[in-house]
């Protein structure tokens, strides 16, 4: 079985750490690993072109990602790219002028439903007609139209930040889709035709991925826990905390990627940029302290079927990949 990694890397360049996130990374890359050799191999390593991104202090990343009948369909900031698998070759670019910030994409029936970070908002895109056929509003407090032009080219801006829900990733099930937002810490739940039905309060810090495992949904929170949710119910069946594996001063790291293949647990975790601990100084709590480090490289822990240990540890850094968002298998 492979395992496929997706995520960003960084310049070479001593200040590139501290720079902004979005505009650090110099090219989007994929990785494979193999599970019985337990080799890691780059795959694929992309560059967005100049007419979908900002002219100066760009980023270029891959992000989530997801895969259909033999398909990877994976987003850049600005981009949705269709790869073939297992050969990885370009079948189609999609970019629109609404497209900033995108955090992930799936692919159901010749729709692909994309999450528009910078613009708090999923999109609904029609593969046959090529055109948007639905929006489902993030920040329901306010009109989307009201706050975003829909004739701008938001491609051409590096960053709309604030958010004010910081929507990351989507799921599908039973013609409702699920989508994490960051601020509010849930999941909001909309059906695919676009009627809102309510939310899932998580908690326990930021949610990012959100995936169907063994009749659950199960979510990440970039705190380091592991959200598992009833699909019938939509309540929480179980939380596990994998700080229980931090060192003494030190964080996990950005908690981001989540897989499970063969009774184990694949969990990414990303190097805390100075940006992202400013940001989120809260949640590092006791962790604050003069001797605090934020040394815990970029990689993927692998855990047994219950948490109780970690079994392997893919390193990720030393192969350039500098931050990881999707861990998907084929």
């Amino acid at each position: 079985m492979k395992i496929i990694i997706s995520g960003g890397r960084q310049s070479k360049s001593s200040l590139s750490y501290f720079n902004k996130e979005w505009s650090s990374g110099v090219s989007g890359v994929i990785f494979e690993y193999d599970t019985d050799s337990k080799k890691i191999e780059e795959m694929f390593t992309y560059e967005t072109p100049k007419k979908y991104r900002a002219e100066k202090d760009y980023s270029i990343s891959f992000k989530s990602g997801s895969i259909d009948n033999n398909k990877l369909y994976i987003t850049t900031l600005t981009e949705i790219l269709i790869i073939s698998l297992p050969n990885y070759k370009l079948i189609d670019r999609i970019s629109l002028n609404l497209f900033n910030d995108l955090h992930h994409v799936v692919h159901e029936n010749n729709f692909l439903y994309i999450v528009v970070t910078g613009l708090d908002l999923v999109l609904q895109y029609d593969l046959i007609k090529k055109r948007v056929s639905n929006y489902y509003n993030c920040f329901r407090e306010a009109d989307t139209w009201d706050r975003f032009d829909k004739n701008k080219d938001y491609r051409k801006l590096n960053t709309t930040k604030p958010h004010f829900s910081h929507p990351n990733h989507v799921t599908l099930h039973n013609n409702k889709v699920y989508i994490t937002r960051y601020k509010q810490e849930d999941v909001l739940v909309y059906e695919k035709k676009g009627k809102y039905i309510g939310s899932i309060k998580l908690g326990n810090g930021i949610p990012h991925d959100g995936s169907i495992f063994n009749n659950e949904f199960v979510y990440t929170t970039v705190t380091g826990k592991i959200i598992k949710v009833d699909i019938s119910k939509e309540k929480i069946n179980k939380i596990i905390d994998l700080n229980k594996f931090a060192k003494e001063d030190c964080s996990l790291g950005w908690c981001r990627g989540y897989n499970s293949a063969k009774n184990l647990n694949y969990v990414g975790f990303s190097r805390i940029r100075p940006t992202k601990f400013i940001e989120n100084i809260k949640w590092l709590g006791s962790k604050m302290t003069d001797k605090y480090k934020l040394k815990m490289p970029t990689r993927v822990e692998i855990y047994d079927n219950k948490y109780s240990k970690i079994i392997d540890t893919i390193e990720l850094e030393r192969v350039g990949l500098n931050w990881v968002f999707s861990i998907l298998k084929y």
